[in-house]
């Protein structure tokens, strides 16, 4: 039971603290009442006088007018726009805690920093209309600005045409003869007259294949004979090419090698693994080498000894005219085969011409496999492009009419890959996610000692 002076606090004993120090003052003292009275203290400073210095009129207002209905929204709107905006309110001062740093050092602007008596001079030149250098120029600048602003289409104007092709001061006339191209190209780039060379790839296709091609006149529902036999033949023609290629790679794999019984290969096993070892007999050969060798140890050289035998002036001598003679008939055969191609001039030219002619086929051929090239789809991934396969009908299922035709084909693959052929997507494969190898391994809390390994 709870008696009445522990109720109301009278004689509950104070706890006793030791207060020797600061450290222990700061922290058993109470000092919340202080704290609280300067917290309200601040609070007035910043919001001007302290209430208890402030007039009766100041803190409170009679209330003489009636009460009004709710605002018309228009006036609402109306005031809006005379508000400060309140984005603004954070750069507005928020308190009444005045500086208390009265003088502070405010960095002068350039046209403060002048002195007054520049300034008199500047405002009388400019008085009498003179002007600086830098002065001119921004007023030309400024006036040629204002005039392309003016001269700029507004919104919505349409008065030039845009497909007419007028050269208005982008060329200018050089067409004299002893300037090269790099001298007239300067001369238009520092004029300010150079006429841009639009690139050649605006004006090309990436690709000359048309989006829809004519198909085979054999695919028809209602075929000539002629044309559904060309279709069938060029459809025989490829499955040709592709059992070739078929037999081709069993011929140099699989038939390549040929099969071998058990025995066979054990042998041959045994074979390879004693290849190296020595056999019966070969021990006593290997002995008799080793006798024969030891009996035959000097040393005998194969070439005969070389001597020292200094030259004489007779031989050092006929050396010189040797070789002033080999230089001679070197000099000499080159005269004669100038000489002679004086009079092969004929052959010379038949041999250019030849040249000629065969440089020139090369590149016609050259521009016919360009022409083939580009009608062919471009190497765009590291899979080429595979063509569909030709659509055909045999002859006993061609109806003759649209409502029994039997379908072949998909619509839906058919311009699949006509944008692989136009260039506009890569050619691609369906890719199939791979699962990972899970190893599979069995704890050994989770063994009871009589199971089957299953691995």
């Amino acid at each position: 039971m709870v008696s009445r002076q522990e109720s109301i606090g009278v004689g509950r004993i104070k706890k006793r603290v030791s207060k020797k120090n600061k450290k222990s003052w700061r922290k058993y003292t109470d000092i919340k009442d202080v704290d609280s009275f300067l917290d309200e203290k601040r609070l007035e400073e910043r919001l001007g006088t302290p209430f208890a210095d402030r007039q009766d009129h100041e803190l409170f207002q009679i209330d003489k007018e009636a009460d009004e209905g709710q605002k018309a929204d228009l006036v609402v709107r109306l005031k809006k726009p005379q508000k400060p905006i309140k984005c603004f309110a954070i750069l507005e001062e928020r308190s009444a805690v005045p500086d208390p740093i009265k003088k502070r050092n405010r960095v002068r602007t350039p046209e403060e920093r002048k002195h007054p008596l520049a300034k008199k001079i500047k405002a009388d030149r400019k008085e009498q209309g003179i002007l600086k250098k830098k002065e001119v120029i921004a007023l030309r600048n400024r006036a040629l600005a204002k005039a392309k602003k003016n001269n700029k289409p507004k919104k919505g104007e349409f008065n030039a045409d845009l497909w007419e092709d007028t050269d208005n001061g982008n060329t200018v006339d050089l067409d004299v003869e002893w300037l090269t191209p790099t001298t007239k190209y300067h001369m238009l780039k520092h004029t300010g007259k150079l006429k841009k060379k639009m690139p050649d790839k605006f004006l090309t296709k990436p690709y000359e294949i048309p989006a829809v091609e004519s198909p085979h006149p054999g695919m028809s529902y209602n075929p000539s004979y002629g044309d559904h036999q060309n279709l069938l033949q060029e459809v025989a023609n490829k499955e040709l090419i592709l059992i070739k290629e078929e037999k081709h790679l069993k011929r140099v794999t699989s038939k390549m090698f040929s099969r071998v019984t058990e025995d066979e290969k054990e042998s041959m096993r045994m074979k390879e693994m004693s290849e190296g070892l020595p056999e019966a007999g070969e021990d006593k050969l290997k002995q008799n080498l080793d006798e024969g060798s030891e009996t035959d140890s000097d040393y005998r050289a194969i070439n005969p000894p070389a001597k020292n035998i200094k030259k004489t002036l007779k031989k050092r001598r006929n050396m010189k005219e040797a070789k002033k003679e080999q230089i001679q008939h070197k000099e000499s055969r080159s005269e004669k085969k100038k000489n002679s191609d004086i009079y092969r001039l004929k052959l010379l030219n038949q041999e250019l011409e030849a040249k000629d002619k065969k440089l020139a086929k090369l590149r016609e051929k050259r521009e016919r496999v360009k022409a083939i090239k580009e009608k062919e789809p471009k190497q765009l991934s590291k899979r080429k492009f595979e063509p569909l396969d030709l659509e055909f009908n045999l002859g006993e299922d061609l109806k003759g009419n649209l409502r029994s035709v039997k379908p072949e084909g998909n619509i839906l693959e058919d311009r699949y890959k006509s944008f692989q052929r136009r260039n506009i997507i890569e050619p691609t494969i369906k890719q199939r996610t791979r699962r990972a190898k899970v190893k599979r391994y069995e704890r050994k809390s989770h063994k009871m000692g009589w199971e089957t390994k299953g691995y």
